[in-house]
């Protein structure tokens, strides 16, 4: 009955959905890539543009699975790779390293040919920067508690209805979406689910793992399920979050592409957030 009702299955992903994509050479070709909002789903279809490496290390060697998925994104937004130019130095993949982190900018990556080699060479600097990451979310920012926070199992109707919304979150605004995987107890994993397909009874999740990265792999959700289940990971109920950062990114890609409509967006969002402050009294 368990394999029935779920799956992590470890094959090759819905090619049939995209075509593998070639990684941005120029800022011409970024920002011709990026008219298609599928851009950088298609990315994804390659283990060349997903991280060389799996979530590891952590506090208390947990893991930083957040700050993994998070940066993962983030480079399949972001980056412009220049292969014929030199590597970047330490100090410059440290750097580079922060910009793909901050999510802020578009980020161009001297001397590799896709994000893999990237990450591949300064794994090192990578992980260091995601511990660093990870302990600024959870010392400082108290980012900690999110794990503690929703349950492992939710009523039917109500795994649904957030399938339901991320489906018209992924396919239909088409973002990649990050989801906290809201394990019993206090533990959280996350991952990215890249791509859904809806099916008879359900839908079939196109996602990356950071502890299975090399490539996606497809979860099954059916009508009538309270919860996910893993042979890893027991039973848990994915949360839609940090959907600031998918907007971060879109307006990262604007600002560099389209400067009208980025500052058409920018003065819409400077509004609301007048208004919201004149509702509140603040």
């Amino acid at each position: 009955m368990k394999s029935t009702i779920l799956a992590l299955l470890a094959f090759a992903s819905m090619s049939a959905m995209a075509a593998t994509a070639t990684p941005s050479q120029s800022e011409d070709q970024f920002c011709a890539d990026r008219d298609s909002s599928s851009f950088a789903k298609d990315l994804t279809k390659s283990s060349s543009n997903l991280m060389a490496f799996q979530n590891r290390g952590g506090l208390a060697n947990g893991g930083v699975c957040w700050w993994h998925s998070r940066f993962q994104r983030n480079a399949l937004y972001l980056t412009i790779y220049r292969p014929a130019e030199q590597k970047p130095t330490i100090k410059d993949a440290e750097k580079i390293i922060g910009k793909i982190r901050a999510g802020k900018d578009i980020v161009e990556i001297p001397g590799f040919s896709n994000f893999s080699e990237f990450s591949g060479a300064y794994r090192s600097l990578i992980q260091r920067e995601l511990e660093k990451w990870q302990k600024s979310d959870g010392i400082v920012k108290f980012n900690w508690v999110i794990g503690l926070s929703g349950s492992n199992e939710v009523e039917a109707p109500k795994l649904k209805e957030m399938m339901d919304e991320l489906y018209d979150y992924v396919e239909v605004q088409g973002n990649i979406a990050y989801q906290k995987l809201q394990i019993k107890g206090v533990t959280a994993h996350a991952w990215l689910v890249v791509d859904m397909k809806q099916v008879d009874g359900g839908y079939d999740l196109e996602i990356i793992d950071s502890n299975f990265q090399h490539q996606t792999t497809i979860y099954k959700y059916r009508d009538g399920m309270t919860s996910f289940n893993h042979y890893y990971y027991g039973n848990f109920v994915p949360y839609l979050e940090r959907k600031g950062e998918m907007d971060q990114l879109t307006m990262a890609i604007l600002k560099k592409c389209k400067p009208e409509e980025y500052k058409e967006r920018k003065k819409k969002e400077t509004a609301n957030n007048n208004s919201n402050n004149e509702y509140s009294g603040s």
